[in-house]
């Protein structure tokens, strides 16, 4: 397994054999031993919280009896009184019968019916009655007991509560994988790297807008993991009925007789609908193998045995040996891995330069990638997509769209110590797992690991401190009504421009885009049995775009002090009351501080779609 323990020159090229033996504790020894260091710096009093909250434990078990013992007595009244009701119509009916003629039965039922009667009437009164209010009252009086006692266990947990705060995933994450460094924030120095360096391609479109976004580095390799908002413009299925009614003749037995029919007539049309999902991905900036671009997508092989994976190989193989023939007689270059299990599984049968992808993909990297892929207790097994276009590469694992990533403080908070442990331990965990093996492809490749990036030289000046994947993280976890147009019955892409930047502070111009829906009907004809045609009307909605700019100030807190988020916290809001700005005023996430300035309502609808 080739690791070094050394933070700067670690390498990891056996991702899985070393979340194993190595990572998947190590995390876990982080996150109990950050969780004892928050407990020791709040002072809280665990054995007297455990000891409050065996208190409620059993007072709300004695709640949930007595509730239990009220509702059987008053089923119990309630059927005494539906007992009652019967008995007085047994009364009258016998009475009835009396008036008729005289019989044994009703000088029988009359007095026994009556002595039930008021039976059940004195047991309702006298017994029952009184013992569901004295119920009442004693589970009214545990209630306000179990109010006294969930203040008190909250107060107990209140020092430890107020200690969480964001960016504690990505530190513990760093803390345990110091190869993988995370920044505090995606400023534009980074985007700029990624872009001029590496060639990222300008992803400011309308149609995406960044959800999360987290950056940082791989021995001075840039990554960042997001997970957008991504819009298109789909179809939509609707439709419409009537009910058509009409007569037939016909002749049985020399008469005449008429039929009434009926049919039902259906149409649909299909009409432009906006479509909206959200992906996570890594993309990862690197310049071993710069000219080199394929695709791949996920094999699932993870949900094969290994005889089906072998029948699987040995079919698709030969059609790629076909191939690879083919190809040589047209001049082209792709030629079949001797590994034939890798070729295809890993497929990226669209590569266009064999000498370095065989660079790339050496016979470690193939074993490495065949563990991942097969995988199926450890990782995610073959879950993800992997794009590369000459130094950037891009991974989309499907796993990482199972896990919210931006997970908020309050998450973590409780009045139960031992919930709030189980919330912290376990959400840690998983998050070191799912972005662990996002980045597992990377780490099997070695060449990635020994390639590291020469001296890039910055701008002196840029137009913003933070890049605009940030801007949008921001204003994407404030409050959507903020931003979205009166008229918008979609959700809406937020889009940012740099209006200006000082002071540690950007001020961007947020566009929301979103559509309007308006009621339509088109008329279908078709033709009935009756040989008629008939008209169809068909509702539907046609989505027209609105948008909606609104200003937003976001404070940055500077990045040339050594702090950890959490101060770097403290520090904005002590900056900002010092500007006559309360927290109140403000939206706090991570290192930003940001509140909207002048909202501005554009009323004008556009009728053309975006693309």
């Amino acid at each position: 397994m080739t690791h070094t323990n050394d933070s700067d020159y670690m390498s990891l090229h056996q991702p899985l054999d070393s979340y194993k033996a190595i990572y998947k504790d190590l995390h876990n020894k982080h996150v109990n031993d950050k969780l004892d260091s928050l407990v020791l710096e709040s002072k809280i009093d665990i054995q007297a919280n455990k000891s409050t909250v065996k208190d409620i434990r059993l007072n709300e078990k004695n709640r949930d009896n007595l509730a239990k013992t009220i509702r059987n007595n008053r089923s119990l009244r309630s059927f005494l009184i539906f007992l009652i009701v019967v008995l007085v119509g047994v009364i009258i009916y016998a009475i009835y019968q009396l008036t008729l003629a005289p019989n044994t039965l009703s000088y029988i039922l009359i007095p026994t019916s009556i002595l039930l009667s008021i039976l059940f009437i004195f047991l309702i009164s006298k017994k029952i009655n009184p013992k569901i209010r004295i119920l009442v009252k004693d589970k009214e009086a545990i209630i306000k007991k179990l109010e006294g006692l969930f203040k008190e266990a909250w107060t107990q947990m209140q020092p430890l509560n107020d200690l969480f705060y964001e960016g504690m995933s990505q530190e513990l994450f760093q803390k345990t994988v110091p190869l993988i460094k995370m920044d505090q924030m995606f400023d534009s120095k980074r985007l700029d790297y990624l872009v001029n360096k590496f060639g990222l391609d300008d992803l400011n479109v309308l149609d995406r807008s960044t959800l999360y976004v987290q950056s940082g580095e791989i021995k001075g390799n840039p990554f960042y993991i997001a997970e957008d908002l991504v819009h298109k413009m789909g179809t939509k299925t609707y439709s419409g009925s009537i009910t058509i009614t009409y007569t037939s003749t016909s002749r049985v037995n020399g008469r005449t007789i008429t039929t009434t029919h009926t049919q039902v007539l259906t149409a649909s049309v299909n009409k432009p609908y906006p479509l909206y999902t959200e992906q996570s991905y890594l993309v990862y900036g690197n310049e071993a193998a710069p000219d080199l671009m394929f695709s791949r997508i996920d094999s699932d092989a993870e949900h094969m045995s290994e005889k089906q994976i072998d029948k699987h190989v040995n079919k698709t193989i030969k059609k790629l040996e076909k191939k690879s023939r083919k190809s040589v007689n047209q001049g082209t270059n792709y030629t079949v891995f001797g590994n034939s299990e890798f070729e295809v599984l890993f497929g990226a049968t669209n590569r266009n330069h064999e000498v370095q992808f065989r660079l790339l993909f050496t016979p470690l990297a193939q074993t490495e990638l065949l563990k991942l892929m097969k995988e199926t207790t450890l990782g995610f097994g073959d879950d993800f997509d992997f794009i590369k276009h000459k130094k950037i590469n891009i991974i989309v694992p499907e796993h990482l769209a199972t896990i919210k990533l931006d997970m908020s403080p309050s998450y973590y908070t409780s009045y139960d110590f031992e919930d709030i442990k189980k919330k912290f331990v376990d959400y840690q965990n998983a998050y070191f797992r799912h972005i662990y093996f996002a980045f597992a492809p990377v780490l099997a490749i070695p060449l990635y690991q020994q390639t590291v990036t020469q001296e890039y030289l910055y701008k002196d000046l840029y137009s913003s401190y933070v890049s605009f994947f940030e801007h949008e993280h921001v204003v994407n976890s404030m409050d959507i009504n903020k931003f979205r147009h009166e008229e918008s019955a979609t959700r809406n892409i937020l889009k940012t421009k740099v209006v200006r930047s000082s002071d540690h502070k950007d001020v961007v111009q947020v566009t929301a885009y979103g559509y309007k829906s308006v009621p339509r009907v088109d008329y279908v004809s078709r033709l009935g049995r009756d040989g008629r045609t008939h008209v169809i009307p068909i509702p539907w909605n046609e989505y027209i775009p609105v948008d909606k700019q609104t200003n937003v100030e976001i404070n940055v807190t500077p990045e040339d002090k050594p702090l950890t988020p959490r101060q770097r916290v403290e520090e904005m809001v002590e900056r900002l009351r010092t500007n006559n700005m309360t927290p109140k005023d403000m939206f706090i996430i991570k290192n930003f501080a940001a509140r909207v300035l002048n909202p501005e309502k554009n009323d004008k609808i556009k009728t053309n779609e975006r693309k």
